[in-house]
């Protein structure tokens, strides 16, 4: 089986982002990390076309480059501080890597593979297509893609070695994306035939300052914002006005000093 995916829907979360009414109680003890992959997956979700799916068929996909770096070093200084005996379960399980995965998939009753994806460089476009060869083989019904990235002061130190500089554009950042059977969505934004990723020797800095790093479509070319999360909030502003764009193939070019990333749509 060989099916075609559709991306249904697609959400960037608001940087001054709040937690809804009906999910308090279930993220009083979660972290940045785990509050923000829920929040985004809930909020496509409900863009999302209504199907009549087994939980048993849906799957969520998580891509992180850093993951819930705080929870780590709390949970790791809790460790040393206090010893083992002492640490706290709630603390240390939110420090795994895969945790929120686990919270998407209990408060959305996913019962498919659940799968965390840890890169330096485009994660969230490797659990991406790994969720549409999911889709497209039939294995599960529908994926929900989720990139996360959350902010660390030690991550922002590097940054500023790096570069010698005072100021660091890093944001903290969420999307997540639907993806169905094309022939099961009456209202899709557009196809998603692939994601074609190459890489490259570079410095690690590289990673963390994404110098150099750019974006080129049909209509040009231009620079990313220096941060993880700006190749997905830049793909998920541009496939949430796929409507408003002419029928054909539409493909996004990304190059950085540690390779290169092409995304294949079809409206």
């Amino acid at each position: 089986m060989n099916r075609q995916v559709a991306i249904s829907a697609c959400s960037t979360l608001p940087q001054d982002y709040t937690v809804p009414d009906e999910l308090v109680r279930d993220l009083r003890r979660a972290d940045d990390f785990i509050q923000m992959a829920v929040i985004s997956a809930f909020a496509a979700t409900a863009q999302a076309p209504a199907r009549d799916i087994s939980p048993e068929e849906i799957g969520v996909f998580i891509g992180t480059a850093f993951g819930p770096l705080e929870t780590n070093f709390e949970s790791l200084g809790s460790l040393i501080d206090d010893g083992e005996g002492q640490i706290s379960p709630t603390l240390f399980s939110h420090s795994v890597y895969n945790s929120a995965a686990g919270y998407v998939a209990r408060l959305l009753d996913i019962r498919g593979p659940a799968l965390t994806i840890t890169n330096y460089g485009w994660p969230f476009l490797i659990a991406l297509e790994e969720a549409r060869t999911a889709v497209a083989s039939g294995r599960i019904s529908r994926a929900v893609v989720i990139g996360v990235e959350t902010y660390s002061e030690l991550l922002a130190d590097a940054y500023r070695r790096s570069y010698n500089v005072e100021a660091v554009p890093w944001e903290r950042n969420a999307v997540a994306w639907v993806l169905d059977p094309l022939s099961e969505t009456g209202g899709a934004l557009c196809r998603l035939e692939g994601v074609l990723l190459s890489e490259a020797d570079a410095d690690s800095a590289d990673f963390l300052t994404r110098r150099d790093e750019s974006f080129s479509d049909s209509a040009g070319c231009g620079a990313i914002a220096c941060h993880p999360m700006a190749y997905a909030d830049a793909l998920t502003e541009m496939v949430s006005g796929m409507a408003g764009l002419p029928a054909g193939e539409k493909k996004w070019t990304i190059e950085a000093t540690f390779g290169r990333a092409e995304i294949s749509l079809l409206k």
